[in-house]
């Protein structure tokens, strides 16, 4: 077994110590002495014949759910089941912990909100593990994600054994989601503007966003994404010219390039800045191989986080980009820079947005979509004609592969309440290989009409198409606007995908097959050099790694505040003597000791990014 398998594991067990240790327990639990027991791979000879009764939690709206919805009765016909659907909410703390208080739990159970995590849940006695050799046999899909995704894959929800090693068996079935494929923000810009101040996109690289709903219908064509990329100096000269230049033409000076946060500022909502210089805002997890120094080192040691500093004081002092109206407080909750920011952009003053991708053009969720540019400007100014254009990145001034931004998820595979879906202490193999049958028909068919069907429904009682099926927007109907004999259960398909849902709003629809067919994920996001984790670096070193940070961390904090201070007030003088004197004060902080003990360390292995293919 690596090394990296052994040394994570340690860590779980560490956990499992520390969680467990107010309760009197036997020192081998149960569970450790049946995993390491031999058994018997699971022969069916035919895979529908035996008749299970399979009681179910998951996703449920418990309050509208209807007994034998036609999923359901789909299902049970196919698959020789009969379902039993608890009629308790998976949001719902209270009742999950009544129902854990009870001593039961459902067969199959989805339980984000309930008082036990799965390795609780197991240890006491409420589920069962999953053995690898069932999602082998039985749900082969899902085996050959784990195969296309490791060394990771295989370690989330993954249980112990009594000397720390990883076993084939797992507290229950973790997620695949698919955003490891995407990410967060996108660039997007005033089009009209950008055509006033001299430049333009070939018509023939702009794709047209259509829109057909009542409320943002009567906008559709405005909105367009490219893969055309400006490069980094034609970036600088269009935030300039979108604040001095007048791009509005009201013949005021009330309109500047971008809104710009204090170096401290570490979100997604900024790794788009920061990425063009090959740094990450948002993850302090991420290392970076400084070709300056060789070092692996850290945001604020490394070269491109300097280069950063250098190029938004340089856009602040000329006026560029602005911080927002009323400042921004470094430790202020997201509510305090978030509402002001989205108050910003409304006004219809601001050329460039780092835009939040899921909301483009959202015609739902109000209270969050109606704020989002570009819709925020065409609903709340009275620029109706306004256009805009999404396009992948921000170009930095290095070679491209050198800048991009941060992948939504690091991973494909996922864990915790909120990922992992666990099976009930009672369920044989049989049962549990038929759930994982029918789970693999779902995911190895995904376009087949009979799992559409019990997936999305019948069109035109459950949904209508805004324009080619499956190629367009779905617009659900409302749950209390279907018959009541055509009621949906509609979460029996788990949550295995790792490709884009075909059930999106109109326009993410079009944006996101955009995205994922341009390979936008594999072009332009930044991967760690090494990524600071149990998995990479293994127990020991992480555990040893943690003691030691904690010890300098403080310092060497203080060194980078300083220097980020000065260098947003204006104060540095020449940047490269500065840099080297920042440098040596952040090595003899304790940074020397993290970085020739820890990161250099070739024990610490390198990342290893997810297939995005």
């Amino acid at each position: 077994m690596s090394k990296y398998k052994k040394s994570f594991c340690y860590l779980m067990i560490f956990f499992l110590v520390l969680s467990f240790a107010s309760c009197a327990k036997e020192q081998t639990p149960d569970y450790l002495r049946q995993i390491t027991e031999s058994r018997e791979r699971l022969v069916i000879e035919n895979p529908l014949a035996a008749f299970f009764e399979i009681t179910w939690l998951a996703g449920i709206d418990d309050d509208k759910y209807v007994d034998g919805g036609i999923d359901e009765r789909m299902l049970e016909e196919r698959y020789n089941v009969d379902f039993k659907v608890w009629k308790i909410s998976n949001y719902d703390p209270e009742g999950l912990s009544a129902m854990i208080a009870s001593g039961d739990i459902p067969d199959i159970g989805y339980l984000p909100y309930a008082p036990y995590d799965a390795p609780r849940l197991l240890r006491e006695g409420f589920t069962r593990t999953v053995p690898l050799d069932l999602y082998q046999d039985y749900f082969p899909y899902y085996y050959e994600q784990m195969e296309k995704n490791a060394p990771y894959s295989f370690m989330y929800n993954n249980v112990l054994d009594e000397e720390g090693n990883l076993t084939e068996h797992y507290y229950g079935i973790s997620f695949i989601t698919w955003n490891y494929k995407w990410y967060y923000n996108v660039p997007l810009m005033r089009l009209d503007w950008l055509e006033k101040v001299g430049y333009s996109i070939p018509s023939e690289l702009l794709i047209p966003i259509t829109l057909t709903d009542d409320k943002l219908g009567q906008f559709s064509g405005r909105l367009f994404q490219t893969n055309h990329i400006f490069s980094h100096e034609e970036m600088n000269d269009i935030l300039r010219a979108f604040t001095i230049m007048d791009p509005d033409g009201n013949g005021k000076d009330d309109t500047y390039g971008a809104v710009l946060f204090r170096h401290d500022f570490r979100s997604h909502w900024v790794d788009l800045y920061w990425g063009q210089f090959g740094v990450i805002a948002s993850d302090d997890n991420f290392l970076y191989l400084d070709h300056e120094t060789g070092d692996v080192v850290p945001y604020y040691a490394y070269s491109g986080f300097r280069d950063y500093m250098e190029w938004a004081v340089g856009m602040k002092e000329k006026g560029y980009m602005r911080t927002l109206p009323e400042g921004y407080v470094s430790d202020a909750p997201q509510g305090a820079w978030y509402d002001q920011l989205l108050e910003t952009w409304a006004t219809g003053k601001v050329g460039f947005f780092t835009a939040d991708m899921q909301y483009l053009c959202r015609p739902d969720f109000p209270e969050y979509s109606d704020r989002q540019p570009p819709q925020s400007i065409w609903l709340k100014t009275y620029e109706k004609n306004a256009t805009f254009v999404a396009f992948p990145v921000l170009a930095g001034p290095g070679e491209p592969g050198t800048w991009g931004t941060r992948r939504y998820n690091m991973d494909a595979f996922s864990e915790g309440q909120f990922r992992t879906f666990v099976v009930g202490a009672s369920v044989s193999d049989e049962k549990l290989a038929r759930v994982f049958t029918m789970w693999n028909d779902r995911y190895t068919n995904p376009e087949d009409d009979f799992w559409r069907k019990v997936l999305y429904g019948i069109e035109g009682i459950h949904y209508r198409w805004t324009g080619e099926p499956w190629k367009s927007g779905m617009i659900r109907t409302p749950k209390e606007d279907i018959p009541e004999n055509y009621r949906m259960y509609g979460s029996f398909g788990g949550s295995f995908s790792s490709d884009v849902s075909p059930v999106l709003n109109e326009a993410m629809a079009q944006f996101y097959r955009f995205f994922i067919e341009d390979k936008w994920a594999s072009k332009y996001t930044i991967e760690p050099y090494k990524y600071i984790s149990v998995r990479t670096m293994g127990y020991d070193m992480y555990e040893d790694y943690m003691n030691k940070r904690n010890e300098v961390i403080g310092e060497i904090y203080a060194v980078v505040n300083d220097y980020i201070n000065r260098s947003w007030e204006g104060l540095l003088g020449s940047s490269s003597e500065e840099w080297e004197q920042y440098l040596e004060r952040l090595y003899d902080a304790g940074l020397n000791v993290l970085v020739n003990k820890y990161y250099n360390n070739p024990e610490f292995e390198l990342y290893v990014r997810p297939d995005l293919d």
